[in-house]
This record gives C-alpha cells, structure tokens and sequence, in this order.
C-alpha cells in the first residue's frame, strides 16, 4: 500500500509524540482478538526496544490458549500513574476500551492506530488505513521510520494479520495482505508458531462451548444465531473470552448467509459477533446496535436480556440487511 502525504506527515507527528514520551499506555479493546493483542504487544515491543517505558492494557481476561501466545504477566490492571502518552490499537471508539475509556478521553496526549475506517474522530493524532489488520497498520508505522520489525514483533504482528483475515479468506484480503504477511515473514515472524497457537490450539473448554452453541442454535431463513450464557460458560468450564473462533464458523454452514454469536459478559450484558457471507454487509446492522466493523465481521455490545437481545437482533437483521 502506497502511503500518501498526509499519512506520512501524521506518522511523523506520531514519531514525534512518541520520541518525547518517557511513559506510554497502549490500549486494545474489550472482548480483545488477537489482531488487538497483536497490534498492542507488537507496538509495544518495538517501543521498548527504542528505551521507551511502556503499559499494556485490555479490559478483557484473556483465556488460556490465546496466553500461551501473549504473556498475560506483562498486562496491567489499573492505571496508577500519569503517562506521557497514551496509545489505542484495533479499536473504532474509544467506548470500546471499557474500563479505561474515561481515562483515555480525558487526557491531552493521545494516538489511535486502526483499521476501521468511518468512525467519529476520539484521539488528538489519528491513522486509519483501509487494511485488513491494523497489525499491518503498525508495520506502517515502523516502516514509515525506516525501520523494519525484529522477530518478536514481527511474530505478534503476524499472528493479528493471520487471525484477523480468518487464514487469508476474508473480503478484505487485498495483494498488499500477502505483501505485508511476506515482509513479516521475511523479518523473521515465526509463522508455525502463530498458526499452531492461534489457530489450530483447540482447549477442551472450546469444544465443550461449540457443543453449547450448536444445540442453542436458531435458523431464521439465511441467519443462524446461537448464544453463550454465564452459566452455558460455567457448564463448559470455560473463561469469557474462550469461544475462541467459534463465531468465524457458525457462517460456514450452507445456507446461512449471517450469523450472530451472542455472548454474555455480565448480568444482562451481551457481546454480539456477527460474520456474512459475500454479498452480504454485517456492519451495516452492527452500526445501527452501537457496534461497527466490517462488511463480513462486525460486532456490538447489546444491554438486555438474552431473550430480548436475541429478538432485537433479527429484528434489526430483517430491517437494515444489505
């Protein structure tokens, strides 16, 4: 992807407000994925490589197979200080970093690094690039001071890159993904072990959650919808979080041109997933329930019941399908 004047000029700035930063805070969003974790643990790296002190943050408890992949010791509760600046990665609004999106909105001195393009502006310094994986849009970043990612990095960029376009099958697949995964490869990215740990590492929890999902499956026409409770987590002997891709598969399903995952996160809280096939636009019904994201992967937070969720769902899916 060619990088025109202005994006150049704000990398720049960026470079700068970074250089002038002892303390800096990265945040990814609540009901994490591993292109979030990847930008967030990528950036940091390479920041703390420059001699750089850096927090990482994620309101989300992060489940066991995706902690063999990034170290939840280096992850931080609670903000206890005051940083120089603050960093958020993967994320459209700032609402969608929880616990910390009062602090985020409150202070002078932020960036938001992303690939969802088309939301409202919640940082003093934004990048927005129409990539597949905002794990490329910090492989910008750095490519941008002329540097290339060391292996680490490289590693943490790739495995979002690969996750994040669902193993290179998704529709916002374009030559410059391919370019970016070789580049990645090509600065020592350990492929085998990003494959093996994000995307074919199945706990016996997963699986026990896959069984839950099928039998509380709905089929409405073309939409296929199912849900997780708190106690379907429990019953499962599950971490919230751990459904894992479970959401990328209820779509394969012949026949079924959408389908939601709703999840349960806290009392009358529900996380939704939705995934299209090609011709179809989910982000289109994400938007109009708060959420956004792509056309054929978006999501939302809906407050209510199941029952109620569930309904307003496919009340919403028959009104604003595309």
């Amino acid at each position: 992807m060619t990088i025109n004047k202005t994006i150049k000029n704000k990398f720049a700035k960026i470079a700068e407000k970074i250089k002038n930063a002892k303390s800096i805070a990265i945040f990814a969003h609540t009901s994490y994925d591993p292109d979030g974790l990847g930008s967030m643990y990528g950036l940091a790296h390479f920041l703390e490589k420059q001699g750089k002190n850096v927090d990482k943050f994620v309101d989300s408890k992060i489940c066991p197979t995706d902690a063999k992949f990034f170290d939840i010791s280096q992850l931080c509760d609670e903000i206890t200080r005051d940083y120089d600046l603050m960093i958020m990665v993967d994320t459209a609004n700032v609402e969608r970093l929880g616990k910390y999106a009062s602090a985020f909105a409150k202070h002078n001195n932020t960036i938001k690094l992303d690939h969802h393009v088309g939301y409202h502006t919640c940082a003093k310094i934004e990048v927005v690039l129409p990539l597949s994986s905002c794990c490329e849009v910090i492989l910008a970043y750095i490519e941008s001071l002329g540097k290339k990612p060391d292996k680490i990095t490289a590693t943490y960029l790739f495995g979002g890159l690969l996750t994040d376009t669902d193993c290179f099958s998704t529709d916002t697949i374009t030559a410059v993904s391919f370019q970016n995964a070789c580049k990645l490869i090509e600065c020592g990215a350990d492929n085998v072990k990003a494959t093996s740990m994000l995307v074919k590492s199945q706990s016996q929890a997963q699986y026990n959650l896959s069984k839950i999902v099928a039998d509380k499956c709905e089929i409405h026409g073309d939409v296929y919808i199912s849900s997780l409770t708190l106690k379907d987590y429990k019953k499962a002997g599950a971490q919230l979080n751990e459904d894992g891709n479970i959401s990328n598969k209820l779509i394969y399903l012949e026949g079924i041109n959408i389908s939601c995952l709703i999840k349960q996160r806290q009392i009358n809280v529900f996380s939704c997933s939705f995934r299209g096939r090609v011709g179809t636009d989910v982000s289109v019904i994400a938007n109009k329930l708060g959420g956004g994201g792509h056309k054929l992967a978006a999501g939302a937070v809906i407050k209510g019941s199941e029952k109620s969720v569930k309904a307003l769902i496919l009340k919403t899916i028959r009104e604003n399908r595309k």
